[in-house]
């Protein structure tokens, strides 16, 4: 690697798309069961349900039948696969270049209260997001995960400036079915056990679904325990719990009607967040810093759809959401550790009027939404501060599709968002008091258009452009100790897309072609103070790839090309213009193969390339990570109710950094994130 990448050019990214694919798609489910293909798959996250082969975006889906062999144990490890996404410890998922956290990492998240750039909604409930990316563990009873690629504002606002992850978690049914799950892997002696149970209260007209998942297990650090403090805690332990309730109501009286209550509970506790190794002896797993994580949350919601005509209908979610995240700091001398709590209450009320239902020329939808969010957190020990944050925002959002003829159409669509925070902040750091306050108040326009033509009955194009938006914000300067501020970021994107399934759906080709305009791009420089850059812009395609080779014989792949560049910067960052963004690996490449030897039993292979990419906007040789190749592994059987899936994650053991950070002040020998060692396990599936 060098320290400039060489640029894709257009006609180069045409050629390769007609070459390379993809995987994450989806998985057949047998031999002989109907395949989920682009024609089949629904896609949600637009807020209206379209299949994936109508769908403009780049949205790559994860299905149930690939995560129920429980070979993922979090959200993150199941994006790692996915062209053109990175995936760091404790980290949102930066996408196309883009960091997932941008100005809401580490301590910026208590100064500022920024939100991410990706945002995750489970259920359309948006999860909060603070410091590290934790609470993500567990992956029970979920019907399908969406992630898409590139600015997702107009649907979910500011925090989707990169991209979202979409999760649909499972309905209940009317009739009675469930199923129970031991997990066991060898990573340090990982228990997983789950069960889930739905049916009928009331015949045709009520039905309850409840879920459960327990994880129990030991992370690969190798905490080190001091003579002169005694450690209060396990430092090596995870412990995750998640339950979930859902409540349909289908009133007799009133088919036009229905109802889902949800309410779940998630807590995850112990060696979570980002795991930082000692970079001088990296696999002897050392952490830079020693922390026990508590994250938990309890969200209730009720979600109405009401037919209101044959041509019209109404959605309405309302939810309350409370999360805690905070840690317990373990140090040599206990008068150097800190404790932080930061407390989180969220309302959300999204509604929306779905028109043109039974149109075939002219439909769309119209919404309003608004959110309020409220926190308070305090840090007692050396670096004390606490403070307080109100901020809201309201939304009216809304599309239109109109279909010109057999083959075109076009889709329209705009969010008008205004957003206020008020934040105080109040920190005494070395007896050095600092009270600031922070207060944003702004209105942006997010459109979004689409132009699609209908090439044949097996594929479509299409031609986008849409606009994604961050809000500035403030946090501390760790050189100055003085309080500072940065502006909101913009993003214009324009893709190319195009969308195929020949063969009854056996052979799936989805492709995007994007280029991203950045305007004000919050980036963080070698101090970590974060500066809006001028100009930026990023290239490239994904592509990806399903297809039935035989009966029995299933091939994905797939290939994400990236060029990234910074075009104008101010001289404070330093001398950046030409370099690229972090994060950005010029190629991302996977390959995915399975086998039925018979109905019940299956064999899959795939493995997955990350090129080598710099960590920080500077382009500092020293902060090169990435450049690896992880293989994994899974047999599959299933006799009458029983399954049996067995696995193995990183199969050749590859010792790898996805982070790197030379020596400086805090961590003398400097510190590095690693690819999670080789692990095996094995999952016993009951369903009834």
């Amino acid at each position: 690697m060098t320290t400039q990448l060489p640029r894709l050019n257009l006609l180069t990214l045409a050629v390769l798309s007609s070459s390379v694919f993809s995987n994450h798609f989806a998985y057949a489910e047998s031999s002989d069961t109907e395949r989920k293909n682009l024609e089949t798959i629904t896609v949600i996250g637009e807020k209206t349900q379209r299949t994936l082969k109508d769908t403009a975006s780049s949205v790559s889906v994860i299905t149930s039948e690939i995560l129920e062999s429980g070979q993922y144990l979090s959200i993150a490890n199941a994006l790692s696969d996915i062209a053109n996404v990175v995936t760091l410890s404790g980290a949102q998922p930066d996408i196309r270049g883009v960091s997932g956290n941008g100005s809401a990492t580490g301590f910026h998240s208590f100064a500022g209260g920024s939100k991410a750039r990706v945002s995750t909604l489970i259920d359309g409930v948006a999860e909060p997001f603070i410091a590290d990316l934790s609470g993500d563990t567990g992956l029970w009873d979920i019907e399908q995960v969406e992630v898409f690629r590139g600015p997702q504002s107009t649907s979910n606002g500011r925090n989707s400036f990169a991209g979202a992850v979409i999760i649909k978690t499972k309905d209940p049914l009317f009739d009675w079915q469930g199923s129970a799950r031991l997990g066991y892997r060898n990573q340090e002696n990982y228990l997983d056990t789950a069960f889930a149970i739905t049916g009928p209260v009331f015949k045709d007209e009520l039905a309850v679904r409840i879920s459960a998942q327990h994880v129990d297990g030991q992370g690969i650090n190798k905490g080190e325990i001091y003579d002169s403090n005694p450690v209060p805690f396990d430092l090596n332990e995870l412990k995750t719990s998640r339950v979930r309730a859902k409540l349909l109501w289908k009133p007799a009286d009133l088919d036009a009607l229905s109802v889902m209550f949800s309410h779940s509970y998630n807590q995850e506790k112990g060696d979570s967040g980002r795991n930082y190794y000692l970079a001088d002896k990296p696999w002897n797993f050392r952490p830079s810093f020693q922390r026990y994580m508590d994250t938990s949350s309890n969200t209730s919601s009720i979600n109405i759809d009401y037919q209101l005509s044959n041509n019209q209908s109404v959605d309405l979610l309302v939810s309350y959401m409370t999360y805690e995240w905070g840690f317990n700091e373990y140090a040599p001398n206990a008068a150097a550790q800190s404790d932080v709590l930061m407390k989180d209450d969220s309302y959300t009320i999204d509604g929306k009027l779905n028109m043109g239902l039974d149109s075939k020329e002219l439909s769309g939808f119209i919404g309003l939404s608004y959110y309020k969010r409220s926190q308070d957190f305090r840090s007692i020990g050396p670096f004390a501060y606490n403070g307080d944050d109100s901020s809201k925002s309201s939304a009216i959002y809304g599309e239109v599709e109109y279909t010109l003829n057999q083959q075109w159409r076009i889709i329209t669509g705009a969010r008008l968002e205004k957003e206020v925070q008020t934040r105080n902040f109040n920190a005494n750091f070395g007896g050095q008091p600092l009270t600031e306050l922070l207060d944003n108040d702004k209105t942006i326009a997010l459109p979004k258009l689409v132009l699609q033509y209908v090439v044949t009955d097996n594929t479509t194009l299409s031609a986008s452009a849409r606009r994604g938006y961050n809000a500035g914000g403030g946090t501390i300067s760790f050189d100055t100790n003085e309080y500072y501020y940065y502006g909101q970021e913009t993003v214009n994107t324009y893709e190319i897309s195009s969308r195929s399934s020949f063969n009854d759906g056996d052979v799936n080709i989805s492709a995007n072609l994007f280029f991203n305009n950045f305007n004000n791009y919050q980036g963080s420089d070698s101090t970590r103070k974060i500066t809006n850059i001028d100009d930026a812009t990023s290239q490239g395609l994904e592509v990806e790839f399903d297809a039935m080779l035989s009966k029995d014989w299933q091939l994905t792949a797939g290939l994400g090309l990236l060029s990234t560049e910074v075009k104008a910067a101010n001289a404070a960052f330093g001398d950046i213009i030409g370099n690229e963004l972090s994060s950005a690996p010029e190629y991302t490449a996977s390959i995915g193969s399975k086998y039925w030897f018979t109905d019940q039993f299956t064999i899959s292979a795939s493995a997955n390339y990350i090129d080598e990419y710099f960590g920080d906007m500077n382009n500092t040789k020293e902060r090169i990570a990435g450049g690896y190749t992880t293989a994994r592994f899974n047999i599959d059987y299933q006799v009458d109710a029983w399954r049996v899936s067995a696995f193995i994650n990183n199969a050749f053991d590859k010792k790898a950094f996805t982070v790197a950070e030379p020596p400086g002040r805090s961590t003398p020998e400097g510190y590095v994130a690693v690819v999670e060692p080789r692990s095996m396990g094995v999952n016993v599936t009951y369903s009834f």
